[in-house]
C-alpha cells in the first residue's frame, strides 16, 4: 500500500556492518515493498552496495569517506533523499531487527497518535555484538534515560533497560529522541530537517534534535517492546575523527567541527552565547525551551537535572519545575595529606582554606582554618572533616591552600571526591 510508504534514512562511514544491517531491514519487514532507502554512503575501496545500485527502493548518496563532513552533514544529505514517503525512519548503518518490525512500529505509532498529534517513536535500542547472532543478545528493550550534563554543560544520555516491560502495553512518554533510531511521519524531514553542523552524535545531535522537534510541537514515544538491537561501541570499524583528527581534505579537522558543534549547541539551550545564526536550525515556535526544560526536567543554564528524570521515571515531569530542583543537604566527610602542608616552604600559616567544588567550579563549601579555631589542623593532627554541603550538583573535588604570614600562598592540594 503506497500509502504505508517508509522512507529509512541511514548515514553509514566506513562501516562493513551497512549491507548487514539493510539485508536484515528487509528481510524481517513484514511488508518490504513499503521501504524506500535514502543513504550517505561515505565509503572506503573494500565497500560495495552493488546489489543495492539500481533497485528502485534505493537513492544512494556516494562520497569517498575523506570527502566526509560528519554526522549532521551526512544527515542531511539522506534528508534531501526524501520523496514525500508517508513515514521516515532514521537509522544508523549497524542494527538488527525483530521479524515484522515495521508492523510492531506502525502499531506503536498508532498508539502514540491517541496521545499526541505528532508524535516519534524513539529509543535507545539493546545493544548487540555484530560477531554474535542477535539471540545471544538481551532480549529486553531499553529507553533513554538523561544521567548528566557533562563537563562543558551538554546533556548526556544512556540505554537503561525496560526491568517491567513484560508487563507494558502501552509506548513510554520519554524525554528525547534518539539519533540511532526515530519513526515518524515524513513531513518530519521538512519541518525539522538535520543542522549540517552538527558534528556527532549523542550530546550534541540528539539533545539539539530533541529540543527542536519538540518546539516544532512534537512529542517523544518510547516502544515498549523489542524492535531493534544496535550497536553501540564502533571497535570494528573506523571512525571519522581518526580519519579527520589532524588533518582533513575538507579543509577542517574533526576537533573544529566538534567545537563549532558544541557551541552551537549551548547556544541553542541558551547556556552560552556564540553570535551564530541559526537560521532553519533554530527551536520551532509552537512551544519553548522553557516548556522543554519543565516537561523533562531538565535546567540548561544551570546544568542541573530533576530526581524526577535521574530515577528514569516517566514522562512529563511534576509541573512545579523550581521546586524540583531544591537544594539538598548533604553530610560527607573529606580528608587532606597533611605531608603536602608540612612539604610548603613559605613561612608560618595565617589560615588554610578548604573548598569543596562540583565539576563546573561552582562553590558548593568554603571554610577557613586559623590556628586560634583550628589548632589540631595547624599541628596536623587532624586530616580531616565532617562537613554539611548545600547542593544542587554533586560534590567533584576538594580544594585546599594555605596563606603565610609572608602573604605567600602555597600550592594547591586537590584531591577528587
Amino acid at each position: 500500500m503506497s500509502n504505508q510508504k517508509i522512507f529509512v534514512q541511514i548515514a553509514s562511514y566506513r562501516d562493513p556492518e551497512l549491507v548487514p544491517t539493510i539485508r536484515d531491514c528487509i528481510s524481517k519487514a513484514k511488508n518490504p515493498e513499503n521501504l524506500t532507502f535514502g543513504i550517505c554512503w561515505q565509503k572506503d575501496d573494500t565497500e560495495s552496495l552493488e546489489e543495492f545500485a539500481n533497485h528502485p527502493a534505493f537513492k544512494i548518496a556516494t562520497y569517498d569517506y575523506t570527502e566526509s563532513q560528519g554526522l549532521g552533514w551526512a544527515r542531511n544529505i539522506t534528508n534531501q533523499l526524501y520523496s514525500g514517503e508517508k513515514y521516515t525512519m532514521q537509522l544508523d548503518s549497524h542494527h538488527r531487527f525483530v521479524q515484522d518490525w515495521d508492523a510492531l512500529v506502525l502499531e506503536d505509532y498508532a498508539q502514540a497518535l491517541t496521545m499526541a498529534k505528532k508524535p516519534i517513536i524513539s529509543t535507545y535500542c539493546t545493544p548487540f555484538d555484530t560477531k554474535e547472532p542477535v539471540e545471544k543478545a538481551s532480549q529486553v528493550p531499553c529507553l533513554m534515560s538523561q544521567y548528566e550534563f557533562s563537563n562543558d554543560k551538554l546533556l548526556m544520555s544512556m540505554p537503561h533497560y525496560i526491568g517491567n516491560y513484560k508487563d507494558k502495553k502501552c509506548v513510554i512518554r520519554s524525554r528525547t529522541l534518539s539519533g540511532h533510531f526515530f519513526f515518524v511521519e515524513g513531513n518530519f524531514i521538512n519541518e525539522v530537517p538535520y543542522d549540517p553542523d552538527i558534528y556527532f552524535g549523542g550530546y550534541t545531535e540528539e539533545t539539539t534534535m530533541s529540543v527542536r522537534a519538540f518546539t516544532h510541537g512534537y512529542d517523544f514515544f518510547s516502544p515498549y517492546r523489542m524492535i531493534m538491537w544496535h550497536e553501540y561501541t564502533r571497535k570494528y570499524r573506523p571512525k571519522h575523527w581518526d580519519d579527520h583528527g589532524k588533518e582533513s581534505a575538507t579543509k577542517k579537522t574533526s576537533g573544529a567541527r566538534d567545537a563549532y558543534a558544541r557551541n552551537k549547541t549551548r547556544q541553542l539551550f541558551g547556556q552560552e552565547d556564540h553570535g551564530i545564526e541559526m537560521g532553519i536550525y533554530g527551536l520551532g515556535n509552537e512551544r519553548t525551551l522553557h516548556n522543554y526544560e519543565v516537561y523533562g526536567g531538565f535546567d540548561f543554564k544551570k546544568c542541573k537535572i530533576q530526581d524526577y528524570t535521574l530515577m528514569v521515571k516517566d514522562a512529563p515531569n511534576p509541573p512545579d519545575w523550581e521546586a524540583q530542583f531544591d537544594r539538598k543537604r548533604l553530610n560527607m566527610s573529606v580528608s587532606w595529606d597533611v605531608e603536602h602542608f608540612k612539604a610548603e616552604d613559605i613561612g608560618d600559616y595565617e589560615f588554610i582554606t578548604l573548598g569543596i567544588v562540583d565539576k563546573f567550579a561552582n562553590n558548593l563549601y568554603r571554610i577557613d582554618f586559623k590556628p586560634s579555631t583550628h589548632p589540631d589542623v595547624f599541628n596536623y593532627a587532624q586530616s580531616s572533616l565532617n562537613v554539611d554541603v548545600m547542593t544542587d550538583n554533586k560534590p567533584d573535588v576538594l580544594v585546599m591552600y594555605a596563606y603565610s604570614k609572608k602573604n605567600q600562598w602555597s600550592k594547591r592540594f586537590e584531591k577528587k571526591l
